[in-house]
């Protein structure tokens, strides 16, 4: 009866759907865009290591820039590094890192001046899952020795050897020259930045050249990797430990550095990001309630047409409930059929958002059950005053109606 009473009014219908699918269209662009940020968020974070620790002299931020205080802590040392190493029974791997913005590489007649100059250790390669695809990597030797040798990202190569073999060839950082000893495999982006873009050397060359930090430009960092992913607190508090005492502070004192994990990554970002998320649901709310008020504006005037029918199904025996039900029914298919054509167009929009803009777009399963679920609730929750009102309607009452 639901069905054919929908049919006998098709445009009426049409209109109610329509503004139903809206609202669940805009829910859905909202959970893509709100999904796809967070996923890709979460996948940068965690290609840098499945379980890893950062560790500088400024404390954790997500784009605030340091204050006076930070800028004046003392800088952490590899000799810092060495300790975690033998101290922290619960980490795997220690990686001291020292790093300068961009330097420009030339060999013979080819140049780039974009690729970031990375002090390193043997230890990066296992701290980070990042390791050569040909030839050789930093050695003991060469961080002992100070020894001029580089290691090429991928995006280098192809900037400076098209068409050569880059192993043993010499290239000049900054006007030094340097020996390539190895070729690093593809390690894709982080946040648009491409991580091929880099040159390596002994953290010590990179020492003799850059003595004194001066971030932003040149920044020292120790990335840690705990043995599993369970012991990052437990670790995180060995090398706090570990740091307090070296750097002579007494109890009570804050830390004058700043130790974070992908975990405290993720949620600096939420909390940033929960302002919009907000703003973003309640744009997706206000769009339901437009189509929900529709239901119920159509609903209404549909119990008053029908008067004379709810007024004979009573006389003949029919009972609240079901006058109830009939029209609860309806709401429900109504708000049904809206929910799956704005679902279909809500795919639709995620894939030409994920294709054609730089927006990542990502609707989870269980979205599409949340979808159909609100929108059989905007069916009962608005079709219910309207069902509720047919139900009490008086049936001589009805009867008389004109």
């Amino acid at each position: 009866m639901a069905l054919a009473t929908l049919r006998e009014n098709k445009l009426r219908s049409s209109l109610t759907i329509l503004g139903v699918a809206v609202g669940v269209l805009t829910v859905l662009a909202m959970v893509s865009i709100i999904q796809g940020l967070n996923r890709t968020f979460t996948e940068q974070i965690e290609s840098l290591g499945s379980n890893t620790i950062f560790v500088s002299k400024f404390s954790p931020s997500f784009g605030r820039p340091p204050g006076q205080e930070e800028r004046q802590r003392k800088e952490l040392t590899l000799e810092d590094a060495d300790a975690i190493r033998a101290e922290a029974s619960s980490v795997a791997g220690v990686s001291p890192l020292q790093r300068k913005i961009s330097a420009t590489v030339r060999y013979e007649e080819k140049e780039t001046d974009t690729p970031v100059w990375i002090g390193v250790t043997p230890y990066y390669e296992f701290v980070h899952s990042q390791y050569v695809e040909t030839g050789r990597f930093i050695s003991d030797t060469d961080v002992r020795e100070r020894s001029n040798v580089v290691v090429l990202g991928r995006d280098v190569v192809k900037a400076l050897f098209p068409n050569d073999e880059p192993i043993d060839k010499e290239v000049r950082i900054a006007g030094t020259p340097f020996r390539v000893i190895g070729v690093m495999e593809t390690l894709g982006s982080f946040f648009g930045q491409s991580r091929d873009n880099s040159v390596f050397v002994p953290i010590t060359t990179f020492q003799k050249y850059y003595p004194e930090l001066r971030p932003p430009e040149t920044v020292f960092v120790i990335i840690i990797r705990p043995k599993t992913r369970e012991l990052v607190p437990a670790a995180t508090e060995e090398i706090r430990d570990i740091l307090r005492r070296r750097r002579g502070l007494a109890f009570g004192e804050p830390d004058n550095f700043g130790i974070s994990s992908q975990d405290a990554l993720l949620d600096v970002y939420n909390q940033l990001t929960g302002a919009t998320y907000l703003v973003l649901t309640a744009i997706s709310a206000v769009a339901l309630m437009i189509g929900g008020i529709g239901v119920m504006n159509i609903m209404l005037v549909s119990v008053t047409e029908r008067t004379k029918e709810i007024g004979i199904r009573k006389a003949v025996g029919a009972t609240r409930n079901s006058i109830l039900s009939q029209f609860l029914i309806e709401a429900v298919i109504l708000t049904g059929i809206g929910g799956v054509i704005g679902l279909i167009f809500g795919e639709a929009i995620s894939y030409l958002i994920n294709t054609y803009s730089p927006l990542p777009a990502y609707i989870p399963i269980w979205a599409i059950f949340v979808g159909l679920f609100v929108s059989a609730a905007v069916g009962i929750v608005f079709g219910l005053y309207p069902a509720w009102k047919a139900a009490r309607l008086d049936p001589i009452d009805a009867l008389r109606w004109e």
